[in-house]
């Protein structure tokens, strides 16, 4: 027993330097920033640390390193298995959401049951993510017109299912991260041009059937009409602007927002964190935010690059181009670059499902880059056609020695 329990612990410590251990450390860079300024927005500086705005981040922050300590430690393999079944039933949750709404009427975003609260559609950009993954290997599968449309069908049922919620902001989250992993996945050029131009069209058909408030948030912000941008968002933007600008350099210094704590900045323990950053960090702290994310970019890119088992690849670029589209829309709305979208900044916003699901992505890339030779069909061939397995690192080194 003791002799299973030692083993079991060397397996686990392994594979932790490199890019593993930099994901790790950047991610909880970004949770202390977040943890700050969630009580700095919301609870405030009468309140002492932790606020009770605060101890609830706090408790999500671990449940969502738990997940992540524990899905480091699973093979790939193993999350390839699961892939399937995780995506097929984060759609059963989502279309049974949209029933109930059909049903109900109104909005439907959350499953709550007392004081738990679930947001399905963010599991679904990790099951679609894992399950494309599945499809997209080998690259050869993602050749010709039939295989590509599948794989498009595939991505557009969870952005569909998400859009009519409706919760568009989260909806196009797919469309960068689905586009990534196709283009990695070997894809032609031609198609994916092809592709990006249908997208396009079918974006701007799609347009008369939104909303009127998104459509409203979409012409007042390209100054389109005289749709006043106050009643669109515009009332936030411009007080974020006005927060961020106020910080100058180094910041009013923390718990010194006075733009903020007296109410002019809607959200700000949420979708507008990053404007309370840049008052009272001020430039110094929105930057060391950027360089936090790009860290954590080039780490997984890295990840990505460096791992032989195509499955791991695609997932890692991914999770990559999810976490980073959504950390940029959140700063760029912030400054009045893109429309309002509702896009929380991961890792550091006020959130639930969204905090805790990013970890876990965190944890399933890190399990990637721990086992980065971990080849589970070779050279893109079907399982059993090698005689490569998924032995350990240290065992096929003494092979060659021996």
């Amino acid at each position: 027993m003791r002799s299973f329990l030692s083993s079991a612990f060397d397996e686990w410590r392994e594979g932790w330097a490199g890019a593993a251990f930099l994901l790790l450390v950047t991610s909880i860079w970004l949770l202390t920033v977040g943890t700050i300024f969630v009580q700095s927005a919301a609870d405030g500086p009468d309140v002492g640390f932790p606020g009770p705005y605060a101890v609830s981040h706090l408790q999500k922050i671990l449940v969502g390193l738990i997940l992540m300590a524990i899905i480091s430690c699973v093979s790939p393999r193993k999350i390839e298995n699961f892939a399937a079944l995780f995506f097929w039933g984060t759609i059963s949750v989502l279309v049974l959401m949209l029933t109930w709404k059909l049903l109900q009427g109104g909005v439907v975003r959350w499953i709550r049951y007392g004081g738990f609260g679930l947001q399905p559609s963010e599991l679904a950009k990790i099951a679609t993510i894992l399950f494309l993954a599945r499809l997209l290997r080998p690259a050869k599968q993602s050749q010709g017109w039939q295989p590509m449309l599948k794989i498009v069908a595939v991505a557009a049922l969870p952005f569909v299912l998400i859009a009519l919620q409706p919760d568009l902001g989260t909806a196009l989250v797919f469309v960068p991260t689905v586009a990534a992993m196709m283009w990695v996945s070997g894809i032609s050029g031609r198609h994916f041009v092809v592709l990006m131009l249908l997208g396009s069209l079918i974006a701007g058909a799609a347009f008369p059937l939104m909303h009127e408030y998104q459509k409203d948030r979409v012409l007042a912000y390209l100054g389109i009409g005289d749709i006043s941008r106050e009643t669109t968002g515009g009332y936030q933007v411009a007080q974020s602007i006005i927060a961020i600008g106020s910080g100058g350099p180094t910041g009013k210094g923390l718990y010194l927002g006075s733009h903020h704590d007296l109410g002019y900045l809607p959200e700000d323990h949420n979708d507008f964190i990053f404007a309370v950053i840049g008052e009272e960090w001020g430039l110094v702290g929105t930057i060391s935010v950027l360089i936090g994310f790009l860290i954590l970019i080039f780490a997984m890119l890295g990840v990505a690059w460096n791992c032989r088992d195509p499955f791991g690849r695609l997932v890692a670029v991914g999770i990559c181009a999810q976490i980073g589209f959504q950390a940029i829309v959140n700063q760029a709305m912030s400054v009045g670059l893109v429309p309002v979208t509702g896009l929380p900044l991961p890792f550091i916003s006020y959130g639930g499902t969204s905090l805790c699901v990013s970890l876990a992505a965190i944890g399933i890339v890190i399990a990637i880059a721990r086992r980065p030779v971990e080849v589970i069909h070779p050279d893109g061939l079907k399982k059993g056609t090698s005689d490569v397995r998924n032995r350990p690192i240290r065992s096929r080194i003494s092979r060659l020695d021996a």
